[in-house]
């Protein structure tokens, strides 16, 4: 199946991806994977969440994987981006809607393990499918509230140019071991300090993403 069918507002740039709002810039300190403005986002949310990708994958949790932690990082922050770009827009998402969309997923992809299944493909675990749904419908309703009536292509124009312009004013600060923010991009850069990006520090095999 396709998961993204119904999602024809989404920049196909921001669905890569993983595809708090304040003046400080204060950068990541060792219990963080990256700070934007007020929201920290911790290295050890990164790790379970990276860790279940690993599991489901039938890898040990110890694997190396640099994109898997990059792209999950990435997603973490973009979304964060366009939680307070929905605050800053008054766009409220039910779980309701989360539920509907995830019902016609299901339908779709035939049943709940072929549906796991694509969702693995983009390296996104069974934990986290909700959130990726949350992330997708956000997208929409923000393209839609802020270029109403305009076309497909329009919409997508003006929402990346929102978040681009929201990541310019929190300036979002990434722990160097992963790399560096890039905001006209919208996407983690190579790292600046020389450090290596390690591998998600093992968590149990059991463990519930976060």
């Amino acid at each position: 199946m396709t998961i993204s069918r119904r999602r024809a507002l989404i920049p196909a740039a921001i669905l890569a991806l993983g595809l708090i709002i304040s003046g400080c810039s204060s950068t990541s300190n060792g219990a963080d994977a990256a700070v934007v403005g007020e929201t920290h986002i911790t290295n050890e949310q990164l790790d379970s969440i990276t860790t279940a990708v690993l599991v489901a994958q039938g890898k040990p949790v110890n694997t190396s994987d640099s994109p898997l932690v990059t792209q999950t990082l990435n997603w973490l922050i973009v979304m964060d981006l366009l939680e307070q770009i929905a605050v800053d827009n008054s766009i409220v998402l039910t779980q309701g809607e989360i539920d509907r969309e995830r019902e016609g997923e299901l339908k779709a992809a035939g049943s709940e393990a072929e549906l796991t299944d694509a969702y693995l493909k983009q390296l996104v675990p069974t934990q986290q499918i909700d959130e990726r749904i949350r992330f997708a419908l956000l997208a929409q309703k923000i393209a839609a509230a802020i270029a109403p009536g305009q076309s497909s292509d329009a919409a997508t124009t003006a929402l990346i140019t929102t978040v681009t312009a929201k990541s310019n004013a929190l300036d979002p600060q990434v722990n160097p071991r992963y790399g560096t923010w890039d905001s006209t991009n919208l996407q983690i850069g190579s790292s600046t300090s020389g450090l290596s990006t390690p591998a998600p520090t093992a968590t149990p095999a059991g463990a519930t993403a976060q």
